[in-house]
């Protein structure tokens, strides 16, 4: 289980091959799964989000901004 709740801001610090280019960007925690990701929204524009989805972070990856 991570220190995340739903609603913290979090800052990337580091992300795997299917994230690269969100380091340094700054997001709102929407969930904590079960499986220890942490699901991060605010992320991507509105609009990519809608399409794709919500982006996963390990909570080593993520810190309290």
């Amino acid at each position: 289980m991570s220190s995340f709740k739903k609603g913290d801001r979090v800052t990337v610090i580091a992300a795997g091959p299917e994230n690269v280019g969100t380091i340094g960007k700054t997001g709102v925690v929407f969930y904590d799964e079960t499986g220890g990701e942490v699901v991060v929204k605010g992320i991507d524009g509105r609009l990519t989000e809608a399409v794709k989805g919500y982006r996963s972070y390990s909570p080593d990856q993520l810190r309290k901004a």
